[in-house]
C-alpha cells in the first residue's frame, strides 16, 4: 500500500529565492532565529525551541559581525543538517505510526471477513442438516406406512387362507358325497342290467341318494319310470341339488327349480354330475 507523504518545507522561502551564497548573510538572522535569544525556529511537530549554538558562539558571532562570514555559513550548515535529521526521524515515526494504523485496520477487516465467512458456511450447513433431518422423517413416515401396509397384508393372507381351507374341507366333503352317489348310482345300474325289479330298483335307488331326508314317495310320476327327472319327467336326472343332496333333476331343470321334488327343501345351491 503506498503512503502519500505530505512534503516537508525544510528550508525558508528566502532561502528558496535568494540561493546566492553572497545573500546568505541577510537571511542567517531569519534562520538561526534571534541572536540576544540564542534560540532557533522549533522542530517540526514539537513545541520546544532548538538552540544549536551555546551562548558563548553566539556573542561571538555578534561580536565579529560581518567578518566571520565563511564561520557563519558553516555554523548554519550545521544547523540545516540538524533541522534535515529531526525532520527525517520525525518523517519515520509518522510512517510508522501510519503502518502501525493500517496494520491494526487490515488485522480488524480481515478478522470481520472471517467472522462473516465463518457464519455464511454455519448458515449453509445449518440449512443442509435441515433438509436432511426433513428428509429422514419423511424416510421414517414412509417406512411406517409400510410396516402398516405389510401387517394389514399379513392378515389377509391368514384370512384368505383360513377361507381356502374352508372352502377345500367342503370340496372334500362333496367330493366324498358325490363318490358315494357315482357308487350308489352303479349299483342301480348293475342291478338294472341283472334284470331286477325295475320299480324295486328304482326305489333302492332313490333310498340310495335321500339317504335320512327320503320321504319314501312315489317312484314314478306321471305313468314314466323313477330314473327320470322329477321335474320334466324325461330326461336322465344329473344335477345334485343343495343341501339335501338329492340326485332327481336334469341339467335344464336344475336352474328353474327352487327347491327339492322329493323332499321340499329350499335349493340352495346344485352340483353337475358327470354320470359318463
Amino acid at each position: 500500500m503506498a503512503v502519500e507523504a505530505h512534503h516537508l518545507h525544510l528550508f525558508y522561502p528566502e532561502v528558496l529565492v535568494n540561493r546566492g551564497l553572497g545573500k546568505a548573510p541577510k537571511i542567517l538572522p531569519a534562520i538561526l532565529g534571534d541572536q540576544k535569544e540564542g534560540l532557533c525556529m522549533p522542530i517540526s511537530g514539537t513545541s520546544q525551541l532548538m538552540s544549536p549554538f551555546n551562548n558563548l558562539a553566539v556573542a561571538t558571532a555578534a561580536a565579529n559581525g560581518r567578518k566571520r562570514k565563511r564561520e557563519d555559513i558553516s555554523f548554519s550548515g550545521e544547523g540545516i543538517s540538524v533541522l534535515l535529521q529531526n525532520q527525517i526521524v520525525d518523517l519515520d515515526h509518522l510512517v510508522a505510526q501510519h503502518t502501525q494504523r493500517m496494520g491494526a485496520e487490515l488485522a480488524e477487516r480481515r478478522k470481520r471477513y472471517a467472522l462473516q465467512l465463518v457464519g455464511a458456511v454455519e448458515f449453509g450447513m445449518r440449512k443442509r442438516v435441515k433438509a436432511k433431518d426433513d428428509e429422514i422423517e419423511r424416510a421414517k413416515k414412509l417406512n411406517w406406512n409400510l410396516e402398516e401396509r405389510i401387517r394389514t397384508l399379513i392378515v389377509e393372507n391368514q384370512i384368505w387362507r383360513e377361507l381356502a381351507q374352508t372352502n377345500e374341507a367342503t370340496a372334500n366333503v362333496l367330493r366324498a358325497n358325490l363318490e358315494q352317489l357315482l357308487a350308489a348310482q352303479a349299483g342301480v345300474l348293475d342291478e338294472k342290467a341283472q334284470g331286477c325289479d325295475g320299480a324295486s330298483a328304482a326305489d333302492d335307488a332313490e333310498s340310495c341318494f335321500c339317504g335320512e331326508n327320503d320321504d319314501g314317495k312315489a317312484a314314478t310320476v306321471g305313468g314314466s319310470p323313477a330314473w327320470t327327472c322329477r321335474s320334466c319327467g324325461q330326461r336322465e336326472p344329473t344335477v345334485l341339488l343343495l343341501p339335501c343332496r338329492h340326485l332327481c333333476v336334469c341339467v335344464a331343470c336344475g336352474p328353474a327349480v327352487d327347491f327339492c321334488p322329493i323332499c321340499n327343501c329350499n335349493k340352495s345351491g346344485s352340483v353337475n354330475v358327470n354320470l359318463s
